[in-house]
């Protein structure tokens, strides 16, 4: 009888060191999944604003989603829309920053502190930057502003997408002064997709519906502080969301009660042709270019040329509202695009 106890004790000893075994292999070939909460990773960041970043609430903070090594992406952010140009419309700006990856060869933390101390712009949270990361990045920002700076607006925006200041200006002093506003590019009826292949790939473990809530498209939205601190509170009771536009104008906002809005339908081009297309009508045909938010199509400087000749166009009062014919009749460009495609298989593992 003894025998029997101690062989079961052994046993089951193995089987406890082989479960905790796998249990630990399997974090490590998952390592976007925190390993503490929401809220640990909220509240503890390498680098913020100093204290006197906010003197007084802004009338609309930009909060700039930017992967640490983007150095020349945040430059051209700067000097599209100088430090000058910004507090004379009462707004601030801060780029979120995660921690340096392992394969990053060439760029020290000592570097990013640098440019810290030169601009005073940076937060950079304790977690590791990859794409996996990027809700945490998003609440942090979020969180930040809407407990630092108070704002009446937050302009959410990718270091990859040009935009127009002076435009989004105009539309946020059309809106007056509103609380639960959370306005963008509204996706509707988006399912999750199911094949392991896919970029957007999402096991029913993760999200176990059949379809999204209706969400912003996380290239570029507009919402409030109070909206901002609902969901960053929210968020530290739910499980882990990979997809940031999602789940944060998504699922969360869905959960808080928040109803979306739909920009102007002129807001939009697609794909950088077509901003570039608008820069040239307004170069040489000077036509107005109507549009405010497009992706930059790798070109870093894209986003300071655009803002340069609509500032242009808008100094010298030279360029017509209307064009013979729309943008995109005119406008050659390689292929269709959707703003959200299928994706092709690009998955790949990063170790931390």
């Amino acid at each position: 009888m003894r025998k029997k106890f101690v062989t079961f004790v052994l046993v089951a000893f193995v089987i406890l060191c082989v479960w905790a075994l796998w249990s630990t292999n399997k974090e490590v070939q998952n390592p976007y999944v925190p390993k503490i909460s929401y809220h640990q990773f909220l509240k503890s960041n390498i680098l913020s604003p100093s204290e006197h970043f906010c003197k007084k609430s802004p009338f609309f903070t930009i909060i700039v989603t930017s992967y640490v090594g983007h150095v020349e992406l945040r430059s051209a952010h700067r000097r599209a829309m100088p430090t000058d140009i910004l507090k004379s419309m009462n707004a601030t700006r801060i780029f979120l920053l995660a921690k340096i990856p392992p394969t990053e060869k060439h760029l020290t933390q000592q570097a990013i502190e640098n440019e810290h101390s030169i601009y005073n712009d940076l937060l950079q949270g304790s977690f590791i930057e990859n794409y996996r990361n990027l809700t945490l990045k998003h609440l942090m920002g979020l969180k930040w502003v809407s407990n630092k700076c108070t704002p009446i607006y937050i302009v959410k925006v990718d270091d990859d997408i040009v935009f127009n200041l002076a435009n989004t200006y105009k539309l946020l002093l059309s809106l007056g002064i509103q609380q639960n506003l959370l306005m963008g590019y509204m996706l509707n009826n988006t399912v999750p997709r199911r094949q392991k292949q896919n970029k957007w790939y999402v096991s029913e473990v993760e999200f176990t519906g059949s379809m999204y809530p209706s969400y912003l498209l996380g290239w570029y939205y507009i919402t409030t502080s109070t909206v901002a601190k609902k969901i960053s509170d929210e968020a530290i009771y739910h499980q882990f969301f990979w997809i940031d536009d999602i789940f944060i104008t998504g699922i969360l906002r869905k959960i808080v009660g928040i109803e979306l809005k739909q920009v102007p339908k002129e807001f939009w081009l697609e794909y950088y042709e077509l901003l570039e297309c608008c820069i040239t009508d307004m170069i040489k045909k000077s036509i107005q270019c109507p549009y405010t938010v497009g992706p930059n199509g790798g070109r870093v400087n894209l986003i300071i040329e655009f803002n340069k000749i609509i500032e242009q166009c808008n100094q010298w009062r030279n360029c017509s509202t209307k064009a013979i014919k729309p943008l995109k009749d005119t406008c050659i460009v390689g292929k269709e695009r959707r703003i959200f495609s299928d994706g092709q298989g690009a998955v790949q593992l990063i170790k931390s």
